[in-house]
């Protein structure tokens, strides 16, 4: 093994309890609301929302707006119409990218093996497509020590060799647990599928996510996001009030490179709760509850949630300078996204989905 690779698996296997606990999840016991409700619109100033926001209910529309500033230095305002970068919500796509293998006779099952395209994959055989999907693989998270490696010594990666550094930890240490046993949150994971789209298609990923997703959906404003953000069409990303530098996007790629607008997550928003997944896919896709109040139950690129006695299908994403949510409430055919442009608001985010579930919902 190459230095560079033992530093990092040494990296990732000091990670191990930390991978087993993150999640990009939803917790129950938000912080209380500031005052008493009146509108989302008024909610979302109060607390400092920064970003944009669509809360749609059916055909009513209770908020499209933004808030805050997009760019501090030039004050510039946030705007539904500018792009985000959207960080783990980007599993929703690949997620759609694999049904799509199947549907094109490239993969037979969500059931297969690892082993099926690659022989040489530590517990290929135990690790299935569907293990993947769901994190279910007990593949440890590579995103924390690669981007510490990355920024430490000025090391630019590309996804082959972090797929490589994966398949090393799982040679050096292990899987965290038998496949399929338990659950635990990796970005590993869709990386992994991000090189399987790859290795079948012959087309990058985002080749393959254009032509069966941007395109047939008319998401023009959606895609891999730049390194470094530049243009007036793109919101400053900031972290504890200073606005960040370049992230290299490669290291996130299929677990979270993407970029995106309200309206092009509404378009896909839409597309979840209609007909773009036959009633089969969607079975796979998008999971039952478990019948809990506020227990999530893992699908693929979807959790679900019961939340004011109403099911959920949500991702969240958290990424430098930005952090993301897309929800669908399929009962009331409604969408809540939040597209934030300040890193590290988890808390905040899982505060805006109690609160609006419980006062527009």
């Amino acid at each position: 093994m190459t230095t560079l690779k033992k530093k990092i698996t040494l990296l990732m296997t000091v990670a191990l309890v930390a991978a087993m606990s993150a999640c990009s999840d939803y917790d129950s016991n938000p912080q209380p609301n500031p005052t008493k409700y009146t509108s989302a619109e008024a909610y979302l100033e109060e607390i400092g929302f920064s970003g944009s926001v669509l809360i749609r209910k059916g055909g009513n529309e209770i908020v499209r707006k933004g808030f805050g500033m997009a760019d501090i230095a030039n004050g510039i305002s946030n705007d539904p119409s500018l792009i985000y970068r959207i960080g783990s919500v980007t599993k929703s796509f690949t997620s759609a990218a694999i049904v799509n293998l199947k549907r094109d006779g490239l993969i037979e099952s969500f059931d297969q093996p690892l082993s099926d395209f690659d022989d040489e994959f530590p517990h290929g055989d135990q690790i299935t497509i569907r293990h993947l999907m769901t994190h279910h693989s007990g593949i440890p998270d590579y995103v924390g020590a690669v981007k510490a490696f990355a920024d430490e010594n000025n090391y630019f990666f590309d996804a082959e060799e972090i797929f490589d550094i994966i398949m090393e930890s799982i040679v050096e240490d292990g899987l965290i647990f038998t496949p399929g046993e338990f659950f635990s949150y990796s970005n590993s994971n869709y990386l992994i599928m991000g090189i399987l789209i790859e290795e079948l298609t012959g087309k990058t990923y985002q080749e393959y996510l254009q032509e069966k997703v941007y395109v047939p959906l008319n998401l023009l404003h959606t895609g891999k996001g730049p390194d470094a953000i530049s243009g007036a069409e793109r919101a400053k990303g900031y972290n504890d009030g200073l606005q960040v530098g370049a992230y290299q996007m490669q290291i996130a790629y299929s677990a979270g490179e993407i970029e995106s607008n309200i309206s092009d997550l509404e378009k896909w928003g839409d597309a979840m709760l209609g007909d773009y997944y036959t009633a089969e896919e969607k079975e796979a896709v998008l999971v039952a509850p478990t019948g809990q109040d506020g227990v999530n139950a893992p699908g693929a690129g979807w959790f679900t949630l019961n939340i004011e006695n109403q099911v959920i299908y949500h991702h969240g994403g958290n990424i430098d300078g930005f952090t993301s949510f897309l929800a669908l409430v399929p009962e009331s055919n409604g969408l809540i996204i939040l597209l934030s442009n300040e890193q590290d608001k988890d808390e905040q985010r899982n505060q805006i989905l109690e609160t609006i579930m419980k006062n527009e919902f």
